[in-house]
């Protein structure tokens, strides 16, 4: 059966933080946007990504908690992880928000299509979903396919043993060990979320440091911290090859996976995290003349493709794969298909990772700044000092502020309790050029842990007033 359907302004094919978030716009501004989605509406990151595992970790997080409560003057007894009911509790929060997503596209007028788009024209995409055929002809196409995992040579992933991001979401059981390949940012939550509740967590990164993409000082600080609670950690190390069909003691089958410093370790299981592909193949963007560039959908700064009335938005651009970027990206290409002039500015992206501590960045890092030749001062504020961070018992980590000589903010880099909430306040001054003495002149609330920002902040200057006097 085939049925056609036409007169929308855009046709948006994947339904996560991009796709739904640009199909929204799209209709806030007065046109008609048709949506397709053939798994389930969120994406990546509502079922398998950023929701799911922040449900996790506050579940983690809440045991890493009462296991402190004696400090408090609270006795807490017998108490223990029951994973499974963490698994359930993290798959009720994914659907509550999958249903939100989708009353939202259906109060805002946003036809919802379910199935596989492909383009078959410049503005036409055919969706098939068992022997239904529906093809769709619109004014503009938008592509939000999202990404992948990464697949590494001499690892193979079979979804039981050897696991990537998305399986190891579906577990019943806690493993007793679990082999992480990369100390990317998944990496280390998934980490600290299974080391929190009783598995021997091992990473192992190819890369001089963990977190390779953050402040160097920052990941030196987490990376002490979690080794201090057991996780072991390898950098500058491969994993060569992973078997999961070892026997071992007691029948017992393990992965046995070869490093290439000449161990092997053997584990109940293996996560690969070592980075996300661009979801572009199968979808005829190579048959209308689309250019890419390593399966990447390259775009200007109005999200728009080599070809008229075709744009790409999210992971499958590259780039900086982050949710919050894929709906920045979807309001910049639906404001300029509905005549408006966007475009997209990245100078201000804030990083947000989810650890025990948490991470915040923004800007520059130290090394990037002084790559780039600038003359930089740094201002630096430890949570040991913080009022709050001490009552609240969470007084690991530090804030970092890098300036330029004339008291441009250039970076801030946040180790510590709410970091990935504190990031926000450094990532507006960034964006709209609010410098050294824009922060220090503002009134910051006493007890709160945005002071520490703040005095940071002064702190470049040498006018911190909660830690000694730095001597510059």
């Amino acid at each position: 059966m085939e049925v056609k359907l036409s007169d929308y302004d855009a046709i948006i094919i994947g339904g996560g933080p991009g796709g739904y978030t640009c199909a929204i716009r799209i209709t806030q501004l007065g046109g008609k946007a048709c949506l397709i989605e053939e798994d389930k509406l969120g994406g990546t990151c509502l079922n398998r990504g950023c929701i799911p595992t922040k449900a996790l970790l506050a579940s983690a997080g809440l045991f890493f908690r009462i296991k402190k409560a004696k400090d408090f003057g609270v006795n807490v007894d017998n108490y223990s992880a029951d994973f499974l009911a963490m698994m359930q509790r993290k798959d009720k929060v994914v659907t509550r928000l999958r249903m939100g997503v989708e009353y939202l596209l259906k109060n805002n007028g946003v036809e919802i299509i379910r199935g596989r788009g492909k383009i078959v024209g410049e503005k036409a995409v055919e969706v098939i979903n068992n022997e239904q055929r529906v093809t769709i002809n619109g004014k503009n196409l938008i592509i939000a396919t999202g990404s992948k995992p990464m697949k590494i040579p001499g690892i193979d992933c079979d979804g039981i043993n050897i696991v990537t991001s998305d399986e190891i979401l579906t577990l019943t059981n806690l493993p007793a060990s679990l082999l992480i390949i990369g100390g990317g940012v998944i990496g280390c939550e998934f980490a600290c979320i299974f080391s929190e509740i009783g598995t021997k967590v091992t990473i192992v990164e190819m890369l001089p440091q963990i977190l390779p993409t953050e402040d160097e000082e920052i990941a030196k600080t987490l990376r002490g911290i979690l080794e201090k609670r057991g996780i072991k950690i390898y950098t500058e190390t491969k994993v060569e090859k992973a078997d999961s069909r070892v026997p071992t003691e007691g029948g017992c089958n393990k992965v046995s996976s070869k490093l290439s410093n000449g161990e092997t370790l053997q584990t109940e299981k293996v996560l690969v995290c070592t980075g996300r592909l661009p979801n572009s193949e199968g979808l005829g963007l190579e048959e209308i003349g689309v250019r890419l560039e390593k399966n990447r959908v390259v775009v200007d700064d109005k999200m728009r493709t080599n070809i008229d009335g075709v744009h790409a938005i999210g992971d499958v651009v590259g780039g900086i794969l982050l949710a919050h970027v894929a709906m920045s990206e979807a309001v910049c290409a639906a404001e300029n298909i509905m005549g408006e002039d966007a475009k997209m500015d990245y100078t201000a992206v804030p990083g947000c990772i989810f650890t025990f501590p948490e991470i915040g960045s923004v800007g520059f890092t130290q090394k990037k700044a002084m790559e780039s030749g600038m003359e930089i001062v740094i201002g630096k504020f430890p949570f040991t000092a913080s009022g709050k961070a001490l009552a609240t018992g969470e007084a690991e980590g530090f804030v970092k502020v890098i300036s330029d000589k004339s008291g441009k903010v250039l970076g801030v880099h946040i180790i510590g309790p709410e970091a990935t909430n504190l990031i926000a306040e450094a990532t507006l001054c960034i964006r709209n050029s609010i410098g050294i003495d824009g922060i220090a002149r503002t009134i910051h609330a006493h007890p709160t842990l945005p002071e520490a920002v703040l005095e940071a902040t002064l702190d470049v200057k040498g006018e911190a007033i909660h830690i000694p006097k730095k001597k510059l």
